[in-house]
């Protein structure tokens, strides 16, 4: 669905109403009255959604405040191993960092799970976003889809985008803006649900295809510098969803789609069990998952995608629908077990000697209109499309421990270079140079390719 997010302070206020409506009642009807104090919570969140929960809950608990520690993910994990009983809540789009405290034991059952389980979702698509023990819960959600200059789009020729395969199109060549995994944070989880969801094959065909179309040069939305899709420059961006609701909230004249088949990949939040105000951190998280708390994150500064389902039934102005039937099954822990293959893959395949691969698809793009269904098209798209190694090799797990990024700890220094891994990275280059030459041979066959 396509959307500017354009949800009005109005509109927010009205939903806001609603939910706070039994708020008070529902602050004082939690399990264990949290009393006075300080709550302290470990976050990577950005002020303009932190600092509103912390009012929110601090309106909601006369006498007590919340005390908000911010930590990038990596540094979190750090910091909560090497500092016990030190942080009472952790919150943070970081689902591998709960996965891992959570078998460690780091965290307490979650009361707020027992109290509004039914009103919160567990699962997109059938897959889980929270713990099924109850230790931590899904607080929202990040979609992944395609921030789009309209403009732009139409110079081009092109109709709105409305999914990933649309920026296939040869019009689209150097204008999107793709980002690279193992360079940009949210790019692992943006790669594998082109992976994830037409399967490894025709994910990894669909991938060379955007790439032949793409600018690495500036595929962050954290890039310094000018934003050339803002600007009109470039046409088109794979993102997330808040980047781009972010930016059209500032007055860029940009548009959002999200794909049919995207991924959604939920932020958390969990009560630490060496809590030292256990009370008050259950009631911080409760209120994170309560009806005010996630109306809360419908506000016109945050635009991000809650966990209740009833919200979406209740506010159908939302562009996001990821509880909708159809929807990926995105599966985070696979993203996690083989993240750091795909992102050596995707440099190796995509990134190096990307200037000769665009020109081979340029080339074939020609072919095709000039001579549809030709024997030696067919063969060069083959060529071209293919997996940079077949999917029965990438789902062993000896290879995909090889490439796993080593944990992060501050200050630790870089890994040793290991010769096996780069052995491989050697033998894949060759694969992938001896199918370029021989797609370059094919279409040198044709005239109508245009190749010298």
């Amino acid at each position: 669905m396509t959307s500017t997010f354009q949800w009005t302070r109005r509109d927010w206020l009205r939903g806001l109403a609603a939910g706070m409506a039994g708020a008070t009642g529902w602050a004082r009807g939690a399990e264990t009255p949290p009393g006075a104090g300080t709550v302290v919570v470990l976050t990577s969140y950005a002020e303009e959604l932190s600092v509103r929960y912390q009012a929110l809950f601090e309106r909601l608990h006369p006498g007590s405040r919340v005390e908000i520690l911010w930590r990038q993910s990596a540094d979190a994990l750090a910091y909560l191993r090497r500092s016990p009983g030190e942080v009472d809540v952790y919150w943070a789009p970081a689902p591998g960092n709960f996965t891992a405290l959570a078998g460690e034991g780091r965290f307490a059952p979650l009361q707020a799970i027992r109290q509004d389980g039914p009103a919160l979702a567990h699962a997109v698509a059938g897959q889980p976003i929270d713990d099924p023990q109850g230790r931590y819960a899904a607080f929202e959600l990040a979609g992944y889809g395609i921030a789009y200059h309209p403009a732009a789009v139409q110079r081009l020729g092109r109709p709105t985008p409305k999914d990933w395969a649309d920026l296939t199109h040869p019009a689209y060549a150097g204008q999107v803006q793709i980002p690279i995994p193992g360079r940009i944070g949210f790019a692992p989880v943006l790669i594998e649900a082109l992976l994830q969801g037409p399967g490894w094959d025709a994910g990894w065909a669909l991938l060379a295809a955007l790439g032949a179309n793409a600018d690495f040069g500036a595929a962050s939305d954290a890039s310094p510098g000018p934003d050339q899709v803002v600007s009109g420059a470039r046409a088109a961006r794979l993102t997330i969803d808040f980047f781009a609701n972010q930016a059209i909230a500032g007055g860029a004249p940009l548009a959002f789609v999200y794909p049919r088949r995207t991924a959604y990949n939920p932020a958390q939040i969990g009560v630490l069990a060496d809590a030292p105000h256990p009370a008050l951190a259950q009631a911080f998280a409760a209120l994170c998952l309560s009806e005010p708390g996630q109306t809360l994150l419908l506000h016109p500064d945050v635009r991000r995608l809650p966990v209740r389902p009833g919200l979406y039934a209740a506010h159908p102005e939302l562009p996001a629908r990821p509880f909708a039937p159809g929807n990926l099954a995105y599966d985070g822990t696979l993203t996690r077990a083989r993240n750091g293959l795909v992102a050596a893959l995707f440099e190796l395949a995509l990134v190096q000697r990307h200037d000769e691969q665009a020109a081979l698809w340029a080339a074939l793009h020609r072919a095709e209109q000039a001579q549809p269904g030709h024997a030696a098209i067919r063969e060069a798209r083959a060529l071209l499309s293919a997996p940079p190694v077949a999917d029965a090799q990438q789902t062993d797990p000896a290879l995909r421990q090889r490439f796993a990024w080593p944990e992060r700890r501050p200050g630790q220094p870089e890994p040793a270079p290991d010769p096996a891994r780069n052995a491989l990275l050697a033998h894949w280059a060759a694969d992938r140079d001896a199918r370029l030459a021989a797609a370059r041979q094919q279409l040198s066959r044709l005239p109508v390719a245009g190749l010298a």
